[in-house]
């Protein structure tokens, strides 16, 4: 259970415990409002049973009683916790659904919303900006889904925040795309819940119509180069750590092994100030993890799509890096934990927003087999890759 720096297994244990009491408290007393309390943490505990047990059937029909129960009471939060669920579970459409009827009980539903319609000569502003700026996993997973919106308009804006607006606008050229700080208009706009509930509601079309962020390809060969310059081993991007404390992920001694045992050259991935967990992850060996100071996500994403562009697999955890290796079609294995909070699913070992990665979930194993497994998987991807070079 590797905290972001250190790795401390007490400070992630006494900070979670606090962290997800707080949560569990508040989440109560939000989503079963009106309820008796008993009630509501008997229909929390067996929510809880059902995912301990990955009753997903059960599941599915619980989460469809709570949907049920959020429209009754015109509750969005519950409404989108349901739709989280469903998303998480397969069902896409319903899960839309519940995203979309959220939203407009928090915001209203606006005259000028686009569900699909013909736009005709209307312009479309298409606005993908999240309330923390820190968080781009959503954005991300969306962008593609802009791309195919702005097809649909004669003009389309689209707003991101402002380290994403390079990459977004190499990828979907005929759209305008602005910083999150520009004040836009449109005829039409479109939000993330419109996007999903247009284009997001078949997981196999889905998947099928993914285009892939579009990184520097100047900037991308400038970075192969330099990594194939150090090694002629393959090049693997590692994300391994979080600052939440409500994820579970390997301890640096079983990411130590993952990195010996493993015939590749990683480049770390991860950001922050993360020296520290470098000499614990490296164990002596330095040429085996490459860390890069020339890119920090936290300023400039368009450097690192690049970097993540240029390596021939990703190996990560939930986090930017993950939605990030996704969204460009670089190999990623992502390595999910047991919690129920994410928009990954829980059957199948593949995720219609990423068709070219492979998603490995926990399962109540120690991490330590988890990573064996996402070493077997990892050797079966770079095999595949250097049977048939990627034209580099």
């Amino acid at each position: 259970m590797t905290s972001f720096y250190h790795g401390s297994y007490i400070r992630y244990l006494i900070g979670g415990l606090g962290l997800q009491l707080r949560r569990y408290t508040k989440a109560v007393r939000r989503l079963y409002t009106g309820a008796k309390p008993r009630s509501a943490l008997e229909q929390q505990a067996k929510v809880e049973a059902l995912i301990a047990r990955r009753d997903w059937t059960g599941l599915e029909a619980s989460t469809d009683e709570r949907a049920i129960m959020a429209d009754r009471a015109r509750d969005p939060e519950l409404m989108q916790k349901a739709g989280q669920a469903f998303e998480r579970l397969g069902n896409f459409a319903r899960a839309a659904e519940l995203r979309l009827s959220a939203r407009r009980l928090r915001k209203g539903k606006g005259a000028n919303e686009w569900t699909g319609e013909d736009l005709g000569s209307d312009t479309l502003l298409i606005d993908l900006v999240e309330d923390d700026p820190r968080s781009l996993g959503r954005v991300i997973r969306h962008a593609r889904l802009a791309g195919a919106a702005a097809a649909c308009a004669q003009s389309a804006t689209i707003r991101v925040e402002l380290r994403l607006v390079s990459l977004v606008q190499r990828t979907f050229p005929n759209a305008t795309v602005v910083p999150a700080q520009q004040n836009v208009v449109g005829d039409r706009f479109a939000t993330f819940e419109n996007l999903a509930w247009v284009f997001g509601r078949d997981a196999e079309r889905l998947a099928a119509d993914f285009v892939p962020l579009r990184a520097d390809p100047e900037l991308v060969e400038t970075f192969r180069k330099r990594y194939r310059s150090l090694t002629d081993l393959p090049l693997v991007g590692l994300s391994w750590g979080s600052k939440s404390h409500s994820k579970d992920v390997p301890d640096f001694p079983e990411w130590a092994r993952f990195i010996a045992q493993t015939a590749a050259t990683f480049v770390s991935l991860q950001y922050g100030q993360i020296k520290p967990a470098l000499r614990r992850l490296r164990n002596g060996n330095d040429a085996r993890l490459i860390f890069d100071d020339s890119v920090d996500q936290m300023v400039d994403m368009d450097r690192f799509a690049a970097q993540v562009a240029a390596l021939d697999a990703v190996v990560t955890i939930s986090n930017t890096a993950a939605h990030l290796a996704g969204a460009l079609g670089v190999p990623t294995v992502f390595l999910i934990d047991d919690n129920f909070q994410t928009a990954w699913p829980v059957t199948g070992d593949r995720t219609p927003w990423y068709p070219k990665g492979i998603v490995i979930r926990k399962q109540g194993r120690p991490w330590s087999l988890v990573l064996d497994e996402a070493g077997r998987r990892l050797s079966s991807i770079l095999t595949t890759l250097s049977d048939a070079p990627r034209g580099r």
